[in-house]
């Protein structure tokens, strides 16, 4: 309970606190310093949906759905990496790595896909492939 509260009364008293608790809302973890952390099963799956091998181009709902994931997956993945970059020492080989994924990163999602399908289905590839490798290294 926060200073100034009423205390709940003694028929409600479990079920307050518990209400108390669930009503107050969680710290953003960029406030506290912590990064959230990537659930990469979810991201392996979305990459091997959106690289799948087919026999015809994906259905544009299919792209778009991907690219929507990848997209989201991508917003948040350099976090974790430019994090890990900090650790490592500047002007290595593993540095430069890693600066050169993140900004790979950042000009995917800053890249606009063309028009048609073709374009999107390229663009889909593209962040998939990406979002393949970041995952890789985060894994690591």
């Amino acid at each position: 309970m926060e200073f100034g509260e009423q205390l709940p009364q003694p028929s409600q008293a479990p079920y307050a606190v518990e209400a108390a608790a669930a009503a107050r809302p969680a710290l953003d973890p960029m406030l506290t310093g912590d990064i959230e952390p990537i659930d990469l099963v979810s991201v392996r799956a979305t990459v091997r949906r959106a690289l799948q091998v087919r026999a015809r181009p994906p259905r544009v709902a299919e792209v778009r759905e991907s690219t929507g994931a990848l997209r989201g997956h991508l917003r948040r993945m350099p976090r974790v990496a430019r994090s890990r970059v900090e650790e490592v020492e500047r002007g290595t080989t593993a540095w430069i790595q890693w600066t050169a994924l993140i900004h790979r990163a950042q000009d995917d999602l800053d890249r606009v896909a063309g028009s048609g399908s073709f374009a999107a289905a390229v663009y889909m590839d593209d962040l998939g492939r990406t979002c393949r490798r970041l995952a890789d290294c985060l894994d690591e």
